[in-house]
C-alpha cells in the first residue's frame, strides 16, 4: 500500500491519522472535563484515573498495551508485527489526551446543559478523529486491533464485533468502579451518547463528503461515492 502512494501520498495518509488521533485525544479530554462519561474506549481508563493517582492518559497506555496483549492470546500464530505496531498510535494518543486535559484545564462546566453542550462536542471532534484515523488506511490503535482480531478469529463482521467489544468495555467499566468505589464513576450518559453517535456521525461525513473521504483514501471520489 506504501508503495503505491509513494513519498507525498505517505506522508499525507500518516499525517491524516496524526490529525485523527490528535481530535479524538481532544475528544477524551472534554469528555473528561464535562463530567458525563467518556467514550467506551476510554471508559475503562477513566474510571481507574478517577480510582488512582495516575491520568487518564497513562492508563489509556497501559490499557493498550493489554489490548495488544489480548490480541496475542486471541490471534496466537496470526499474531505479528502489525499487531505490536498498534502500540505506536496508542502510545501518541495516550500522551495527547493528557496534553488536551492541561490545555483545557480553564474549561468550568458550571451546569448540567453546559456539561452536556461540552459532551456533545467531545462526540462530534471523536466522529471526526476516527473518521481521518479509518481513512488514512495506515495504522489501527488497539481498541479497533482486539475487535479485528475477535473477527477474524470468529469469522464474524467487524462492524459487530466491535460493538460487542465496546459494550464489553463500558460493562468492565462499571463492575470496576463499583467493585472499588462502590458507586458508579466516570460512566454516564455520555457514555451511552458517545456509543450511540459517534458511528452515525462518521457515516454522515462519509456520505456528505464523497470528495474528502477519497482524498484520504487516495482513490476516484466517483468510485468512493458508487461504493
Amino acid at each position: 500500500m506504501i508503495k503505491e502512494w509513494g513519498l507525498l501520498g505517505t506522508l499525507r495518509h500518516f499525517a491524516c491519522l496524526v490529525f485523527g488521533i490528535a481530535l479524538m485525544a481532544a475528544s477524551v479530554a472534554l469528555a473528561k472535563i464535562a463530567l458525563l462519561g467518556t467514550s467506551p474506549i476510554s471508559s475503562i481508563p477513566n474510571v481507574l484515573s478517577g480510582l488512582t493517582r495516575l491520568s487518564i492518559g497513562q492508563w489509556t497506555i497501559f490499557y493498550m498495551f493489554l489490548l495488544v496483549s489480548l490480541e496475542w492470546l486471541v490471534l496466537r500464530r496470526y499474531f505479528g508485527w502489525s499487531n505490536v505496531i498498534q502500540l505506536i498510535p496508542s502510545i501518541f494518543f495516550g500522551t495527547m489526551i493528557d496534553w488536551f486535559v492541561q490545555l483545557f484545564k480553564f474549561i468550568k462546566p458550571t451546569g448540567y446543559w453546559l456539561q452536556l453542550g461540552l459532551t456533545l462536542i467531545s462526540i462530534v471532534l471523536l466522529a471526526i478523529g476516527v473518521f481521518f484515523e479509518v481513512n488514512s488506511q495506515t495504522l489501527m490503535m488497539a481498541g479497533e486491533g482486539i475487535a479485528a482480531a475477535i473477527a477474524f478469529r470468529r469469522d464474524r463482521p467487524f462492524a459487530k464485533t466491535k460493538v460487542r467489544v465496546d459494550m464489553a468495555m463500558v460493562l468492565g467499566a462499571v463492575l470496576i468502579s463499583l467493585i472499588f468505589s462502590h458507586q458508579l464513576i466516570g460512566v454516564r450518559e455520555g457514555t451511552i451518547l458517545s456509543a450511540l453517535l459517534s458511528g452515525r456521525i462518521v457515516g454522515y461525513i462519509e456520505e456528505r463528503f464523497p470528495q474528502l473521504t477519497a482524498w484520504l483514501r487516495g482513490s476516484d471520489p466517483e468510485l468512493s461515492s458508487e461504493k
